[in-house]
């Protein structure tokens, strides 16, 4: 079967993520993001904004699980119809079609991971679907920084509104499990993270034996080379081949991964982090390393000033984890220290 990026088959997908049809705004002007964020709010019954909200400074707001534990906030499965539709359509506000896809896409895998791991006690609680929690920071209307977070296993969703700019939306977490699904399961024939891969893998091959060289590191087992599975970091030392040194070809297709990352949001949201990438372009770094045992296993990052982005597929070979961090500004911080010291003067302080 051909392989598919995020595409989920059959009627079970339709089923479990069929509240994606009542997503509104599609093809039409998206109203404001803290209206929706605001309509979600109302959509939800007092118990549930209670343990869905914090305020705005609550440490809280920059914590993230790379693993589908100790998740805080409102669990998506228990909100009524009208305040999934809500959430949906916030989620719709901030990603592209694509990316509310892919998103859709990697919640749906629940029920791949409950038939792999079937038998195991607790498999169905544990692996589901709606299993996703809704965490709102600080009140929601234009005149404020606010934020939610999305997050269960394998997706953290990190949204940051300041006024007067495009959200905030590092870091981001996204996983696959398995790979690339096989036939006879529910989401057979999708590779969430395929098209990634595809393109990590294709620049790697294109390399000639110098800059192969270069961009080669060292094999680690179980997510050894990893530095983004945390909730905020400065910027790493670079290391790979610099894009400097890459020739036209090799600098498209680097272009098109980070391209692929970027245009999982709307198209202002896109724009904005596609400038945060242009800022750092020509220091950009590629890294690269594979081994065929486990089969399919690599690793892939993407740094330079301001710029991480890896993938890793070390945890057996059947296993993404996908993480992108603003380093030194994750959470939208330099966003909130800019905007405060342009309008009230004081510096942002964590």
């Amino acid at each position: 079967m051909r392989r598919k990026s995020v595409v989920c088959l059959g009627s079970s997908a339709v089923a479990v993520l069929g509240v994606l049809a009542f997503v509104t705004g599609v093809g039409s002007e998206l109203p404001n993001l803290a209206d929706r964020a605001g309509g979600f709010l109302a959509a939800m019954d007092p118990q549930q904004r209670e343990a869905g909200t914090w305020a705005f400074t609550h440490r809280e707001r920059f914590d993230i699980h790379y693993a589908p534990i100790d998740l805080e906030g409102v669990r998506h499965g228990e909100l009524s119809d009208t305040a999934k539709k809500a959430g949906e359509n916030l989620l719709a506000a901030v990603l592209s079609a694509r990316g509310h896809e892919k998103t859709g896409a990697i919640r749906h895998l629940e029920l791949d991971i409950r038939e792999l791991e079937s038998g195991r006690s607790g498999v169905e609680e544990f692996r589901d679907p709606e299993r996703y929690y809704w965490a709102v920071f600080g009140e929601p209307v234009a005149d404020t920084a606010w934020g939610f977070r999305f997050e269960g296993h394998h997706l953290s969703l990190n949204v940051t509104a300041i006024p007067g700019q495009p959200a905030a939306t590092l870091p981001l977490f996204l996983g696959a499990q398995p790979r690339l699904v096989p036939e006879g399961m529910p989401s057979a024939g999708v590779a969430v993270l395929g098209e990634e891969e595809r393109l990590a893998r294709e620049l790697y091959e294109s390399l000639d034996e110098t800059q192969r060289a270069a961009a080669t590191l060292p094999y680690k087992r179980g997510r050894g080379h990893m530095l983004g599975q945390v909730s905020t970091l400065r910027d790493p030392a670079s290391v790979g081949l610099p894009r400097r040194d890459m020739n036209d070809d090799q600098r498209e297709l680097l272009d098109a991964f980070l391209a692929e990352f970027a245009g999982l949001w709307s198209a202002e949201i896109e724009a904005a982090r596609l400038a945060e990438i242009d800022a750092a372009r020509e220091d950009l770094h590629f890294a690269f390393v594979a081994r065929d045992e486990p089969p399919f296993s690599f690793y892939v990052r993407v740094s330079g000033p301001g710029v991480l982005i890896e993938i890793d597929n070390t945890a057996g070979g059947d296993h993404l984890h996908a993480a992108w961090h603003r380093p030194g500004a994750d959470f939208g911080e330099d966003l909130l220290a800019a905007h405060l010291e342009r309008h009230h003067r004081v510096l942002a302080l964590r």
